[in-house]
């Protein structure tokens, strides 16, 4: 397999055998220099993808972090809502309580005895 023309006259100073012996060189050396330069790409992409996935490990910690923090917060929240919805809740029975006493009492003094 020849990649590379070999100049009629340099075929003829090598003769047939040393030029294809010159090409086959030359493929070896590109096969190489192919081989190296895929490794190195290689190397580099793994390195970069090492990092970026330590980088996206550490936002995501962060973020769990910032997420657990921000629960915690609404969880009081909650609680608190809870608390005075309950507080309200509870007044608001206890004045129904008194009123509705209020009104059968004073049903009971105006009503005239039997």
């Amino acid at each position: 397999m020849r990649f590379v023309p070999v100049p009629v006259a340099l075929e003829e100073r090598l003769g047939e055998s040393g030029s294809a012996a010159l090409v086959e060189m030359l493929n070896a050396g590109h096969r190489a220099c192919a081989e190296s330069a895929m490794t190195q790409c290689t190397e580099r992409f793994d390195r970069r993808l090492v990092e970026e996935t330590s980088k996206l490990r550490l936002e995501l910690a962060q973020l769990r972090g910032e997420m657990q923090t921000g629960f915690a917060a609404l969880r009081q929240e909650m609680a608190d809502g809870r608390f005075g919805l309950l507080k309200w809740a509870f007044v608001f029975w206890v004045g129904q309580l008194v009123s509705v006493v209020g009104i059968v009492a004073l049903l009971l003094r105006t009503l005239p005895a039997k």
